[in-house]
């Protein structure tokens, strides 16, 4: 490009120059803009998608962690003071289901399985003595390649040895809603196994924390002495108290949990103001978070600072499942016979009755009139006791 510069100053000679050789350059880059835009361009694309990729992969991974935490709380896991309590108590029918590889067994394990062994036939003997059909404790032995096969075709006909009911001739078979405790000698195989017997239906398996070897420190233990009645147990007025509080059981501040089953309901009623839950139900009902034991129970799960009142009409279950409870943080918990009495419903009369198994006659129900005498300032001194303001 040529100037001319005619009449005009030096000045304005140099300024066109300089816009004419600023346009030179600005054509002769352009390409290379493009270029640079068109890179920019493409390496943000691929941030992009990496970053999506690594979402994805998070969300992937988290949904993953959630499969395996509900394939883990498939079964419960009880404390070896748990687990042992349940078996000097026989509290409810269980069976421990002992899938021990044989090159892990030692003399302390094999005393746990004489021990196991033994209480069954004790309690075959006191049965007798009392005869009485009922037994709440069954053992059995297999190996942890035969549980799905032993388990499935537990009311199979065939005539091969490897089913269940001909491998265990003496043993009840097993229903989707029986208690199958696994045991194993560090627990490994015992989960294992819980895993496998929950995928075919098992809605009750359950392991012992640290497997058979956490137990062996209570090998020579008597549990029952460690369950004082004056210590757990509400006393007539402090129960009485609390049901006619609305405003703790509303609120969330206490709750009487009914653990009686089914029959006992069904013959002699429910109380007003409590809710139900079958005993057998707590280990793994605690795993739940709040809202599936909401979705579970119709009451909200209980915190640790809850007040817990478990209504039944055996000490040993109620005694059990308070340990349950105090083994997942809620300690503050009481228990309720209804040997001591109470009113049914609002219009009823006050009754009692005596602990009966499943399957036996029921007893007579024993009416205690039309009004049961209680103290409530003594109810309201208990309640203050045990951290609960009545209002």
């Amino acid at each position: 490009m040529h100037i001319t510069n005619v009449g005009g100053s030096l000045t304005t000679a140099v300024c066109l120059s300089l816009i004419a050789w600023s346009v030179r350059v600005l054509r002769s880059s352009k390409p290379n803009l493009l270029k640079d835009l068109q890179s920019h361009l493409k390496n943000k694309s691929e941030d992009s998608s990496a970053r999506n990729e690594n979402k994805s992969t998070s969300i992937n991974s988290i949904k993953k962690k959630a499969r395996s935490a509900a394939r883990h709380e498939s079964y419960a896991r009880l404390s070896p003071v748990v687990f042992w309590l349940l078996v000097e108590t026989k509290a409810v029918e269980f069976f421990i289901i002992d899938v021990s590889d044989r090159n892990e067994s030692s003399d302390l394990v094999r005393a746990l399985q004489r021990r196991f062994i033994s209480e069954g036939k004790e309690e075959e003997e006191t049965n007798k003595n009392k005869n009485s059909h009922n037994k709440s404790l069954y053992y059995v032995r297999m190996d942890l390649s035969e549980v799905l096969l032993l388990l499935r075709n537990r009311n199979s006909p065939s005539s091969t040895t490897s089913t269940f009911h001909k491998r265990y001739l003496r043993t009840k078979i097993p229903g989707f809603r029986s208690n199958l405790i696994f045991v194993s000698p560090h627990g490994k195989h015992a989960a294992q196994a819980a895993a496998q017997a929950s995928s075919l239906g098992f809605s009750r398996c359950s392991t012992v924390v640290g497997g058979m070897v956490s137990l062996i420190p209570l090998l020579d233990s008597d549990m029952k002495s460690l369950l004082s009645e004056e210590d757990v147990s509400l006393s007539r007025d402090a129960f009485m108290t609390l049901l006619e509080s609305s405003y703790l059981l509303s609120s969330g501040a206490a709750v009487i949990i009914d653990i009686r089953r089914y029959d006992e309901r069904a013959y002699y009623g429910s109380v007003r103001g409590t809710v139900h839950m079958l005993v057998d139900h707590i280990p793994k009902a605690l795993l739940l978070g709040d809202e599936d034991w909401f979705r579970s129970f119709r009451f909200p799960k209980p915190k640790p600072e809850t007040f817990v009142v478990l209504l039944t009409s055996s000490s040993s279950r109620a005694n059990w499942a308070r340990q349950v409870f105090s083994d997942a943080g809620v300690t503050n918990v009481k228990t309720y016979s209804v040997e001591n009495g109470f009113a049914w419903a609002q219009h009823s009369r006050c009754t009692k009755y005596e602990m009966f198994e499943e399957g036996e006659k029921p007893p007579e129900v024993v009416d205690l009139g039309s009004s049961l005498p209680f103290s409530r300032a003594k109810g309201e001194g208990e309640l203050r006791i045990d951290n609960v303001l009545v209002s």
